[in-house]
């Protein structure tokens, strides 16, 4: 299942954040949404959340807004809720599909406390499991490693890379690191003042130079990986 979105335009008040964006994002890849702050990235997942929503779509969202009054573990579960599920409760596998995604993301131990007496990192591992419970075809993740250490921002784009490897998943993150982009993504989009700049499985400086406003330059790593750092 792609996700084609077609001339998609987002204003708020006077101000237009995403403009007239078109692009078929299609499966068993890792998109990466590149672009300087304010260019329009989260309010495109946003808007592809809003606009694909369904059963094989699941969000990690930057943070969570108002009080969650669920533990670890219930707040996962509802990764495996559909409105048929309220009322007769959650099968042996979707058990097993949560107790799975506690354990990928190295929450066991937590799944009794409260979500809103987390760190951010925490959280954020939270969300991320209850998506991966979800055991959906797309998830979309907007910044997943902002409240993360080197150690949990590691594991989620490494369980990214393998789900879609083994298990033919498809992914769009919006990243700030350009070096994460280029170590885990597939293809990236590249983003500027609200409209689509550019799509490419490559980058390169000058595309990275035009879109930042800024100079970069390209290294590789011993291990043959390119680097990029702005100077």
């Amino acid at each position: 299942m792609s996700i084609n979105a077609q001339n998609i335009t987002v204003t708020y008040g006077k101000k237009t954040a995403l403009d007239n964006f078109s692009f078929e994002f299609t499966e068993e890849k890792i998109y990466a949404v590149l672009g300087p702050n304010g260019c329009g990235k989260s309010t495109l997942v946003k808007a592809l959340v809003n606009k694909y929503a369904n059963g094989n779509i699941a969000y990690v969202a930057q943070e969570t807004l108002g009080v969650i009054n669920l533990t670890v573990q219930e707040y996962i579960e509802l990764g495996r809720y559909n409105p048929g599920k309220f009322f007769g409760g959650l099968s042996e596998e979707d058990k097993n599909k949560v107790m799975q995604a506690i354990d990928v993301m190295e929450l066991a131990g937590l799944e009794n406390r409260l979500f809103d007496t987390l760190s951010g990192g925490e959280k954020q591992r939270v969300m991320a499991a209850r998506a991966l419970a979800q055991d959906a075809l797309w998830t979309i993740l907007d910044e997943p490693s902002a409240s993360l250490d080197v150690k949990h921002t590691s594991l989620i784009m490494n369980t990214v890379r393998q789900l879609c490897d083994q298990d033919k998943k498809s992914f769009i993150i919006v990243l700030h690191d350009i070096n994460d982009a280029a170590r885990y993504a597939d293809e990236f989009i590249l983003m500027k003042d609200g409209k689509l700049v550019k799509s490419t499985n490559k980058l390169d400086v000058e595309d990275l130079n035009s879109i930042y406003d800024t100079n970069f330059e390209k290294i590789t790593s011993k291990d043959g990986r390119e680097l990029f750092y702005a100077t």
